[in-house]
């Protein structure tokens, strides 16, 4: 099975160790058949549940001796995340991304291909657990957006000012207190610093249409592109499954605990026997 040492752009500390490297596997078809039965679930939750189940350790310590997964996960900054899941998507299914995107000025459909390499971010250089920001009278200290406020956020859907709300829950202290309500330009300046903390949490590709040679920027929201991605293989993970348990007899329970690339291996390898050529 297939495992990588993933630098995460932020990390995060625990005791007296920052933590900045995840040793991640790829997925097997139980991962796969997890993405598809969660399809209706809000991306945070999903990109929680899928992480703590691939990770192996946090800086070469097993998780299971000193960090929960799953909480481990959830606190970890969005852009980390992020970037969890493009090196977990590159180990899994090859470090191309394929995507069609419409053109904002001639509506034309591009079929962009671009390597993961190209959109990840490197590690930074003076990572904190928190930071100060003055913003006009204000005195702040300020952390990260985390996967655990994602998930808040979308439970509480129906609340008003979700942006605001997401944002306070990044504010740690603040001297003097700061108002019952944010107005814009406070909220515009913590949004502009909170993306230059975890500038990997904004992917933004620069693309040219060569249909009316305009450029322009689109974001990638890269959790729902890979979720979308997996969920519409599911249907060839069925045939895969099929394939397999016909020619070798394996159980279905065999078949789905199989790193993806092996399985795929497999199914090569029983339709290069039957073509007549050399294995």
């Amino acid at each position: 099975m297939r495992q990588i040492v993933a630098q995460i752009p932020h990390g995060f500390q625990t005791g007296h160790a920052w933590i900045n490297q995840v040793q991640i596997r790829e997925l097997t078809g139980y991962d796969e058949q997890l993405i598809a039965s969660t399809q209706n679930f809000f991306p945070p939750f999903k990109t929680s549940l899928l992480l703590a189940r691939v990770i192996k350790e946090f800086n070469n310590q097993p998780p299971t001796q000193q960090l929960d997964p799953l909480e481990t996960i959830r606190n970890l900054p969005v852009g980390d995340r992020i970037a969890l899941i493009l090196h977990l998507r590159k180990i899994t299914f090859g470090p191309i991304l394929h995507c069609t995107i419409q053109c904002p000025n001639c509506a034309d459909n591009l079929s962009i291909d671009f390597p993961i390499d190209s959109i990840l971010q490197p590690p930074q250089t003076n990572p904190q657990t928190t930071y100060h920001l003055k913003l006009e009278d204000y005195s702040l200290q300020i952390r990260p957006i985390t996967g655990a406020d994602l998930e808040n956020i979308t439970l509480n859907q129906n609340t008003p000012n979700l942006q605001e709300k997401l944002l306070r829950y990044c504010i740690l202290t603040s001297d003097p207190p700061l108002p019952e309500i944010l107005n814009t330009q406070l909220q515009e300046q913590l949004s502009t610093k909170l993306s230059e903390i975890d500038q990997q949490a904004d992917l933004t590709l620069n693309i040219n249409c060569h249909a009316c040679n305009k450029t322009f920027q689109t974001p990638l929201d890269i959790e729902d592109f890979f979720f979308q991605e997996v969920t519409s293989r599911c249907r060839q993970l069925e045939r895969e499954i099929h394939w397999i348990a016909l020619h070798y007899h394996w159980t279905e329970k065999d078949i789905l605990a199989l790193p993806s690339s092996k399985r795929k291996r497999y199914v090569e390898l029983i339709n290069t026997s039957l073509s007549g050529e050399s294995i």
